[in-house]
Order: C-alpha cells, then sequence, then structure tokens
C-alpha cells in the first residue's frame, strides 16, 4: 500500500509540472500530417488514414481520401477464453485450435464450453453479405507471448489467415488487443474469504498471460455482480499500468511483434491498443491523462518511431512525459484506435482532458456505446424505456465524443456497442440514428455466441439438440437494422444520411465539386426498393450474386442525392 501511496504522489507532481502531453508532444502535434504512403498494389485494399481539415470533424479516409464509413462486427473466435471443461488455472491455452491447417477448408467444431464458436472462413464470407466493410478481431496478449520473451508464431499465422479471408471478402480488420477483467489466470477463490464478495467465474476473463498477471496475493472475488470490482483485478490493472516488473514493455514488445507482421498489409485498417482499459487502484482524469493516454503514445513510438516525448529508462514504471524507444517496426501505414477509460463508458462522458497524445496522424478515439447497459441508470435498476440517465440522451456519448476526438486530432469510431435482443428495436436503433447523424462507423458485439441465455450474438446460440454447429438462427431484428444501405465512401465529409429500417427507405444529401472522387453506397440484399439518384451521374450495379447492389455517384458541381424508396424487406432470419 505504501509504495502506491508514493507512486501515486510522485505521478501527481510530474503532473503539475510536466503534463499536458509530454512536452515534446504538444510542441509537435499541430504540425502538418505525414503524407500517406503510396497507394496499396494492384487488387489490395486502398490504405487508410485520418483526414484532417481545418476546423471540420478529423475522420478515416482512403486514398483517394475520401470519408470511409466502417460497419462490420466483433468475432471473438481467436480469444483466449477460460474452459470450463477444464477447470484447471494451469490448462494449456487455446481450446481451439490455432494452427491455420484445422481450418483450411473446414471448421472445427463448436464446443458449448466456451463462450463463442471457432472462426472460420465462412462466417467471414456471412459477414460480408450484411454489407460488413470490416471485421474488430479481438487477440489475447496470453497467445501472442505464452511465454515471457517468447512470441507464437503460429498464432500470428492464424491470424493472417482470418486476414485472407477478410481481404478477399473485401473487408478491412482491426487487430484488437483485448482484455476483459484483466487475464483468464487471476485465479479462483473457494469459499470466499471477505465479506460481501462473490466467487469469479472465469468464463469472460481474458487477456495477460500467467507471468503478467500480478495480483500480490489480493482476493480474486466479484463484488456487485461486477468481473471488474474484484481487488485482484485492479490490483494486476494498477501494476501493468506502473510497469511492474517491466510488463507493461513485454505488453509493448508483443505488439511490435504483431505490427511487423502486418506493417505492409493494407487489409489492416490498424490496430486497437487496449480494449476497455480498466484504472486499477487509479481514478480519471488521472488516469487517463498521467497513465493510460501516455502508454498510448509509448506504444505507436515503439511502432512508428516517431520518438514523442522524452527519453526515459524502462524496466520500470515512466512518468507521463516518457516516450518510447523505436523497435524497429517502423508502421506508419496504420490507424490506431485509443479507447477512453473504462469509466467513459459508465459515464458517456468524457474522462480525461483531451491532452495531445501523439504527432503521428493516424489516431482514432474508439468509444464503446453501451447506453442503458453500463450506464449509472442501469445500475440503479431503470429499464432503458424509463432511463433518467444520460441527460442528453442517446446524443450525449456521441456528441461529446466528437468533442473529446477533435481535441487530439482523432476521428470518432464506435469501437464496440450492443445490448440484449429484447431492446433491439429501441436500443441499437437508437444508437444507428447517432451513428448516422454523426457519421461514425461501428463494430458491433457480437457476431456469434454460445449459451442458454443472455446471448447478445446476432444469431441464437446453437440449439441444444446440436450443440457442435456454430450458431442458431440468424436473429430478424437484428438482420433488420444492421443489414443497412449506407454510404461506404464520400468525397464529402459532410453529407448526411438516414435509412429506415422498418421499410428500406433511404436518403442521402451530399455536395461535390468538380474532380471529386465518387461516393459509393452499399445497399444489401435485404432491401429491394428502386433507387433514383438526382444531382449527379450515377450508376447502379449488383455487387454480388446475392442481390446486393452498389450505387456509385460521380458529382459535378453542387449538390446531389441518392433515394431507396420503400419496398417490403426480405429477411434470411429464421
Amino acid at each position: 500500500m505504501t509504495r502506491r501511496i508514493v507512486l501515486g504522489l510522485i505521478v501527481v507532481l510530474l503532473a503539475a509540472l510536466t503534463y499536458p502531453g509530454a512536452m515534446a508532444t504538444s510542441m509537435v502535434v499541430g504540425l502538418t500530417p505525414a503524407p500517406n504512403p503510396a497507394a496499396a498494389p494492384a487488387g489490395a485494399l486502398p490504405w487508410l488514414h485520418v483526414q484532417r481539415i481545418k476546423d471540420g470533424q478529423p475522420y478515416v479516409a482512403d486514398d483517394r481520401e475520401r470519408m470511409v464509413l466502417l460497419h462490420g462486427a466483433i468475432a471473438q473466435g481467436l480469444i483466449d477464453f477460460y474452459s470450463t471443461a477444464d477447470p484447471s488455472l494451469t490448462a494449456p491455452p487455446p481450446f481451439y485450435p490455432i494452427d491455420p491447417s484445422a481450418y483450411d477448408g473446414r471448421c472445427p467444431a463448436n464446443s458449448p464450453d466456451m463462450p463463442t464458436p471457432p472462426l472460420c472462413e465462412a462466417d467471414v464470407a456471412q459477414m460480408a453479405t450484411f454489407g460488413f466493410n470490416s471485421l474488430r478481431l479481438p487477440l489475447s496478449w496470453s497467445l501472442i507471448e505464452p511465454e515471457r520473451g517468447r512470441f507464437d508464431k503460429t498464432y500470428l499465422d492464424r491470424i493472417a489467415q482470418v486476414v485472407s479471408w477478410a481481404r478477399a471478402a473485401g473487408m478491412y480488420v482491426i487487430l484488437d488487443m483485448h482484455q476483459n477483467a484483466y487475464s483468464r489466470y487471476i485465479g479462483r477463490v473457494s469459499p470466499v474469504p471477505l465479506p460481501g464478495g462473490s466467487a469469479v467465474n472465469l468464463r469472460y476473463y481474458t487477456g495477460a498471460p500467467a507471468w503478467a498477471t500480478i495480483t500480490d496475493g489480493l482476493p480474486p472475488e466479484a463484488y456487485l455482480n461486477q468481473r471488474e470490482l474484484n481487488p485482484a483485478v485492479l490490483e494486476a490493472n494498477t501494476n501493468f499500468w506502473y510497469d511492474r516488473n517491466g510488463i507493461q514493455d513485454e505488453y509493448i514488445s508483443a505488439v511490435a511483434f504483431l505490427a511487423n507482421r502486418f506493417k505492409n498489409d493494407s487489409a489492416i485498417a490498424g490496430y486497437s491498443v487496449f480494449n476497455e482499459p480498466l484504472p486499477g487502484w487509479n481514478l480519471p482524469p488521472g488516469f487517463e491523462d498521467l497513465l493510460l493516454f501516455p502508454f498510448y503514445r509509448r506504444v505507436i513510438d515503439a511502432i512508428t518511431g516517431v520518438h514523442d516525448g522524452l527519453p526515459c529508462w524502462s524496466g520500470l514504471f515512466m512518468p507521463s512525459f516518457c516516450g518510447y524507444r523505436d523497435l524497429g517496426v517502423h508502421d506508419l501505414h496504420h490507424l490506431f484506435f485509443l479507447e477512453a477509460g473504462l469509466l467513459r463508458e459508465v459515464t458517456d462522458f468524457p474522462t480525461h482532458l483531451g491532452l495531445p497524445v501523439s504527432s503521428y496522424p493516424n489516431l482514432v478515439l474508439s468509444l464503446h456505446a453501451y447506453t442503458h447497459q453500463y450506464t449509472f441508470d442501469h445500475f440503479l435498476g431503470q429499464a432503458p424505456d424509463k432511463a433518467s440517465y444520460p441527460w442528453g440522451g442517446y446524443d450525449q456519448s456521441y456528441s461529446l465524443g466528437e468533442h473529446e476526438a477533435k481535441a487530439i486530432g482523432a476521428a470518432l469510431f464506435v469501437s464496440e456497442f450492443g445490448f440484449d435482443p429484447k431492446w433491439d428495436a429501441l436500443v441499437i436503433a437508437s444508437q444507428l440514428v447517432e451513428m448516422e447523424k454523426h457519421r461514425v462507423g461501428f463494430a458491433f458485439w457480437t457476431w456469434k455466441e454460445n449459451g442458454s441465455r443472455g446471448t447478445w450474438g446476432m444469431f441464437d446460440p446453437p440449439p441444444r439438440s446440436s450443440q457442435t454447429t456454430s450458431s442458431g438462427c440468424l436473429r430478424s431484428e437484428r438482420e433488420r437494422l444492421l443489414a443497412r444501405v449506407y454510404p461506404q465512401a464520400s468525397s464529402d465529409p459532410g453529407l448526411t444520411y438516414r435509412y429506415d429500417p422498418t421499410s428500406g427507405a433511404f436518403i442521402l444529401s451530399g455536395h461535390g465539386s468538380p474532380g471529386d472522387a465518387s461516393t459509393t453506397v452499399y445497399l444489401p440484399p435485404e432491401v429491394t426498393g428502386a433507387v433514383a439518384v438526382s444531382g449527379a451521374a450515377g450508376t447502379l450495379t449488383q455487387a454480388a450474386a446475392n442481390g446486393s447492389r452498389v450505387v456509385t455517384v460521380s458529382p459535378s458541381d453542387g449538390p446531389f442525392s441518392i433515394v431507396v424508396a420503400s419496398a417490403p424487406l426480405t429477411l434470411a432470419g429464421c
């Protein structure tokens, strides 16, 4: 405890004297962004970057400087989940094979002992039929670096296999360094030694390897039925942020190992550096501004070699002004997706000060939009249709998120959103309306999921009579909402558009100038309405045998619109 108090005082003093940002970063963050890399090779997906415009909102763009809206789902099949089939904490991971040969032309059997089925080629092809142009792919540090200093090339081969499937389907991949409650190696307690707690269920504890999980003997038990309210989890996270035994350095090396493999692959949209960062025993905004975002800067320094911050030692706590040494990857192509602390998800409100992060231009602020699921009203037992919080409704998270992103020179992206399916018509529909209003892409949680109840997947879990299959029926309301008409790319970052999932009607209004690149709008096979284009030359093509269509508009000079008429939706769900 004394050690933590001393470290806390050091952080406060350093903040007062040296922050914002790292002095070096604050001096360079306003510079003109470096040019985007050369065009991708023929047949490859275009490189993505963050486009910045004067006084405007930064946005994700392709090599023609068109705004790109990423729509996709999150498939959990590469996560190192705890297996209930083997209760031993030392069970060798992973449960599903990571050798790519196990997926060549076939798919391993699903297991009800795991939270999710394996991820196979048919899944990626199925995602593409919804019009998804991206896949957020959660990965586990425990599989990248199962032993300290030993990185698993076979696991990277498996990741590369999934990326190749996505590339063939025209989909980008966000490589997500995923964790929940820090690690599946937190441990069990039976009986629970302290009053008020409960024994943990490790089914959804994932992330760090055993050697990087330092709990200092604190009891691993959950409070208020929340896996994050666990003394061992809080201690393990705190030790990570203060680089106990150099474990943060090892994490940065693991991300560098990953980036070195994919640095020249334009099918990779970028790297999600750390999922749902838990502050440990720290509090915001000190956590985000003094520990989390400086950590992000160090990861970016290591991967890109931009040399922000000041040279510092490593292997022990690195203050906020510290940068990081160049690890020789020199990846100047990809986006870095940066999540605010987990408490932002609870508040739908900024929990950091929006200070400079890095001079590297391709930054994306990632939001997790779980209004009414993890916000205060939920913990008060209020139903979504009767909630008293957030005060600004669903828009609160997005409007504030735009300010947060702009403050650090980043684009905005919803890297997770989802809910109990019974509330789709209210909650999921409302989130999608805000994403359209704010022109924000998304990754839906989750693709497929096992379990007898409480699952959030796009599909029903497998029936009990056939639990080795990957899923049950496609949930029709999820299909109605998520297989939607949307602009995949446009030269007008200020366009407006709206899709009506009850009728299939769609309207887009934009403005073009001579020489602008085309605007492309995707129509899933569920949508059959007639298309009308005005103010510009447009073409309508059938993109695939499944009946999906693409409208391509070449604007001239002035306003243009694309309208899809109402027509009965042809849902494929059971």
